[in-house]
C-alpha cells in the first residue's frame, strides 16, 4: 500500500501533514518491525478513512503492522477532529505564532537576563539555554504561561518544576489529556477530564467490561513516550456545542465547567477534551503513571446512577518523583487524621448524620482550645463576638444573592404556611442585617464582628472525607465594616493576625493576591483601587506573596494564605476577602465626618477557617503528637506499688484543678515498663512515675513523650513549669 505524500511542517516534536483534506498526526515508536522510528514517524490515512500506515520520514518507507491498525479513530471522533480543524481554519489560527522578531529582554528569578525575540523565543528555549532542568510551566510577569508559548514582550520569567503547585497541576492536567486518549483505545467515551490537588482523572462511560489499571498505566506510559504535542483553542458556547454535538452528557459537563464566555479545548493526538489551565509542551515530559482508583460518579441534581465512572491517577516527570510520592503517601497514611481520631478517641462519624462529626471529650478539648486561642486574640485585636440564628427565611438569601447562586448547596425546611427556610452556609448576610439595624456613625468604624455559629453546606456524599470536607462545621468567621480610608490598615492587621497564629503552630506560609475574575461584579475603577490597596498592604506586611491573576471572588479581590505542613503539603485555610456587593445589596450606610451618608467597605476574614478542617490538618501535621497546650492527653501518673496509689491520685487531682488533662494509670496487672510504653503510645506529653521516694518527698519522676527522663522534681515546681508551657502555647517538650 503506497503512502500518501507527506508535507512536513517545521517542528522538532511533531510532523503535521494533510491527507485527503484531513489533518492527521501522531508520533510513533516501533510498530512491530525492526525499525525504530523515534520522533520521525507519523501515521497517515491513505485513501479511505480506515486505512492507517506508519511512514518513517527518514526513509519514506511505510511500516504496515497490526499495531498501526489500533490507531484508527471512530467516526464520531473523526467528525470531532474535522470540526476542531475547521474552527482553527475559520479563525485563521496557525500552529506557529507569527514572529515579529522584535528583540526582547527576559529577566529570570535569579537575576540573570536573557535576550530573545518576540513571537519566537519560548520559556522552554530559555530553560534549555540557561540549563534549568525540570521546568514544566512558567510565569510571565506573574501570569501562568505554557513553556511552548512564545514570549511577546520584555518580561520577568519564572520557571516552575514539579515541586511547585503550578508545575504539578500542569503535569496532571496533561496526564488527564493523555488518559483521555488512552481510554478511547478501551472503547470508553470520555465525558470530563481534569486535575485536582491530589492527581488527575477522567470521567467516562463504558460497557460492562472492566478496566485493568495496570493496562491503562502501560498505555499511558506508551502515549507519553510518543511525545505528542498539545494544542489549545478557546471556544465560545456555540462552538463548544458544535464540537461536542455527538455527546449530550459531554456537552452538559463542559457547559457546567464554563465560568465565562469561553472555555479552553485541547487536542492531544486524536483526543479532544477540555482543560482548565496551562499544559506541558508534549506528553514526553511525563515518564511515569500510576492509576489509583476507579469509582462511580454522582452528578449534581441526580439521585440515580448515571453510569459515569471516574478513573483517578497520578503522573510524574520521572521514576524518582514517583518514588518520592509513594514515600510521601506512606507517611500521609501513617498520619491520616481519621486513623488518629479513632486511635485517640477524638471523634467519629455516623450515618444518622452524614458529614457531621461527633466530637468525643478529647476531641472537644482540642476544639475548645482552638476557639479559646482565637478568642484571646480577638480581645487583643478589637473584635467582638456576636451570635446569630441558624435558620433563615429564603427572603434573606434572595436579598443577599445566595439563593440564586448557592441554593443547591443549602439545606432547606418547610414550615406551616409553606414558608421555606434554609440553614445558613455562611454568616455574612446576618452580619449585614445587624449593621443596618440602626444608623451607624463613622466614629463606630471599624466594626469587627466575629461569629462561631454552626454552618451547614449540602456537600455531595462522594465529596465527604473525614474532617476535611463536612456538612456541618464552625469557622473563626469575622466581618469587618470600615471606611475606605481604614481599609489598608485593617488588611495589614488581619495579615498580622494570621502570622501570629500560624507561628504558634510552626507553619510556614505565603500569600496569594487573587485579582478580578471574568465575569465579575462592580466597576473596573473600584477593582483597580481595591487591588492596589491589597498590594500595598502585602508590601507593608513584608512576607512572601505572589500574584494570582483572575482567581478573586466575583464580588471582590482577596488574599489567600497557603500554609505548608510538616511533610511539605500545602493547605489553604486563612482568607481575607473584600466584598463590594453585599453592602450595596443591603444598602449599608454610615454617616461620615461631613454629615453625609457613605457606603462602608466589608471584609470577610478567617484565620483557621473551618475548625474541623484545621483539626485534621493539625492532627496530620503533628502526627498525633499534640503540643501540650492542645493535647487531650497531657499527663498520666503511674504508681509503683499499691501503696503509692493514693499519692498518685493526689497528683492527678492537683493537675486537674489547674486545668490539665491528667489521668491515673490503674492497670495493676501490667509491669512498669508496659505502663510507660502504653502511655507513650497514647501520646501523653508527660509521664509521672511515683514510688515510695516520690510519695515521701512530694515529688514526681518526669518522663517526656519521647522517652527522655527529666528527673525527680517537686510536683509544685513541675506544675508551675507546665502551666507556663501551656499558657504560652509553647511547642517545647523539655523544661
Amino acid at each position: 500500500m503506497a503512502a500518501s505524500r507527506v508535507s512536513v511542517l517545521t517542528s522538532p516534536l511533531l510532523s503535521d501533514f494533510r491527507c485527503n483534506g484531513r489533518l492527521r498526526w501522531m508520533q510513533c515508536r516501533r510498530f512491530g518491525n525492526e525499525r525504530v522510528c523515534v520522533d520521525l514517524c507519523v501515521c497517515v490515512c491513505d485513501g479511505g478513512d480506515t486505512a492507517v500506515t506508519a511512514v518513517c520520514l527518514s526513509t519514506g518507507s511505510s511500516c504496515d503492522t497490526p499495531r498501526a491498525q489500533e490507531l484508527q479513530v471512530s467516526p464520531v471522533l473523526s467528525e470531532r477532529l474535522q470540526v476542531f480543524e475547521s474552527l482553527i481554519e475559520k479563525r485563521g489560527i496557525k500552529e506557529r505564532v507569527e514572529a515579529s522578531e522584535k528583540p526582547l529582554s527576559i529577566r529570570l528569578a535569579d537575576g540573570r537576563t536573557v535576550k530573545g525575540k518576540a513571537g519566537v523565543t519560548t520559556p522552554l528555549f530559555v530553560a534549555q539555554s540557561v540549563r534549568v532542568k525540570g521546568a514544566l510551566v512558567s510565569k510571565v510577569n506573574g501570569e501562568l504561561w505554557e513553556l511552548g508559548q512564545p514570549l511577546e514582550a520584555d518580561c520577568e520569567l519564572q520557571l516552575l518544576g514539579f515541586d511547585t503547585v503550578e508545575g504539578k497541576q500542569a503535569a496532571w492536567r496533561t496526564a488527564a489529556c493523555v488518559l483521555g486518549g488512552v481510554l478511547g483505545v478501551f472503547d470508553a467515551e470520555v465525558c470530563r477530564e481534569g486535575a485536582s490537588e491530589h492527581g488527575f482523572y477522567c470521567d467516562h462511560l463504558k460497557d460492562n467490561s472492566a478496566l485493568s489499571l495496570s493496562d491503562v498505566e502501560d498505555r499511558c506510559k506508551e502515549a507519553g513516550a510518543l511525545k505528542l504535542p498539545l494544542s489549545r483553542l478557546l471556544l465560545n458556547v456555540e462552538e463548544v456545542r458544535e464540537l461536542f454535538q455527538s455527546s449530550n452528557l459531554r456537552l452538559q459537563l463542559v457547559e457546567e465547567q464554563m465560568n465565562g464566555p469561553t472555555v479552553a479545548v485541547y487536542r492531544c493526538g486524536d483526543s479532544i477534551g477540555v482543560c482548565t489551565g496551562p499544559l506541558l509542551p508534549h506528553t514526553g515530559f511525563l515518564k511515569a503513571f500510576k492509576m489509583l482508583q476507579l469509582s462511580p460518579v454522582t452528578l449534581a441534581n441526580q439521585t440515580e446512577s448515571s453510569g459515569l465512572m471516574r478513573l483517578f491517577g497520578v503522573a510524574f516527570p520521572g521514576e524518582k518523583d514517583k518514588a518520592e510520592w509513594e514515600k510521601e503517601q506512606e507517611e500521609a497514611r501513617r498520619r491520616d487524621h481519621r486513623r488518629i481520631g479513632t486511635d485517640q478517641e477524638l471523634f467519629f462519624f455516623n450515618d444518622v448524620s452524614p458529614g457531621s462529626c461527633f466530637f468525643l471529650p478529647k476531641g472537644a478539648h482540642i476544639y475548645n482550645r482552638l476557639t479559646d486561642f482565637i478568642k484571646s486574640e480577638y480581645q487583643r485585636r478589637g473584635f467582638t463576638e456576636v451570635m446569630t440564628p441558624t435558620l433563615y427565611s429564603t427572603a434573606l438569601w434572595e436579598r443577599s444573592g445566595h439563593w440564586e447562586h448557592y441554593s443547591e448547596n443549602m439545606f432547606t425546611v418547610t414550615s406551616e404556611g409553606s414558608q421555606t427556610y434554609a440553614l445558613k452556609p455562611m454568616n455574612c448576610p446576618a452580619h449585614c442585617l445587624m449593621f443596618e439595624q440602626r444608623v451607624r456613625s463613622w466614629r463606630e468604624l471599624p466594626l469587627r464582628w466575629a461569629d462561631f455559629g454552626a454552618l451547614h453546606r449540602n456537600e455531595l456524599s462522594g465529596a465527604l472525607g473525614g474532617l476535611t470536607r463536612v456538612r456541618r462545621f464552625c469557622q473563626d468567621d469575622a466581618h469587618i465594616f470600615c471606611t475606605p480610608e481604614q481599609l489598608e490598615e485593617e488588611i495589614v492587621a488581619c495579615l498580622d493576625f494570621v502570622r501570629n497564629v500560624y507561628q504558634v503552630f510552626g507553619f510556614s506560609f505565603h500569600c496569594l493576591l487573587s485579582t478580578r475574575p471574568t465575569p465579575c461584579l462592580g466597576e473596573p475603577e473600584q477593582w483597580d483601587s481595591a487591588e492596589q490597596q491589597l498590594e500595598r498592604s502585602l508590601q507593608h506586611f513584608g512576607e512572601r506573596w505572589e500574584l494570582n491573576p483572575g482567581d478573586g471572588a466575583f464580588y471582590g479581590p482577596k488574599i489567600d494564605i497557603q500554609i505548608r505542613d510538616a511533610i511539605g503539603r500545602q493547605h489553604q485555610c486563612a482568607t481575607i476577602q473584600l466584598d463590594f456587593q453585599l453592602p450595596i445589596r443591603f444598602d449599608l450606610q454610615y454617616v461620615g465626618r461631613d454629615g453625609q451618608l457613605h457606603r462602608p467597605v466589608m471584609i470577610h476574614r478567617a484565620v483557621l477557617g473551618s475548625l474541623e478542617r484545621m483539626i485534621a490538618i493539625l492532627a496530620e501535621n503533628f502526627g498525633g503528637k499534640w503540643p501540650l497546650w492542645l493535647s487531650p492527653a497531657q499527663v498520666t501518673v503511674i504508681p509503683v506499688g499499691g501503696n503509692n496509689a493514693s499519692y498518685a491520685k493526689q497528683v492527678v487531682r492537683q493537675f486537674r484543678e489547674a486545668g490539665f488533662m491528667a489521668d491515673f494509670s490503674d492497670d495493676e496487672g501490667a509491669t512498669l515498663n508496659k505502663k510507660i510504653r502504653s502511655a507513650q503510645l497514647a501520646q501523653y506529653n508527660y509521664i509521672f512515675v511515683v514510688g515510695d521516694k516520690e510519695s515521701e518527698s512530694g515529688t514526681v519522676s518526669v518522663r517526656s513523650r519521647r522517652g527522655k527522663q527529666l528527673g525527680r522534681r517537686p510536683s509544685e515546681e513541675v506544675l508551675k513549669s507546665l502551666t507556663q508551657l501551656r499558657d504560652t502555647r509553647s511547642n517545647v517538650d523539655e523544661f
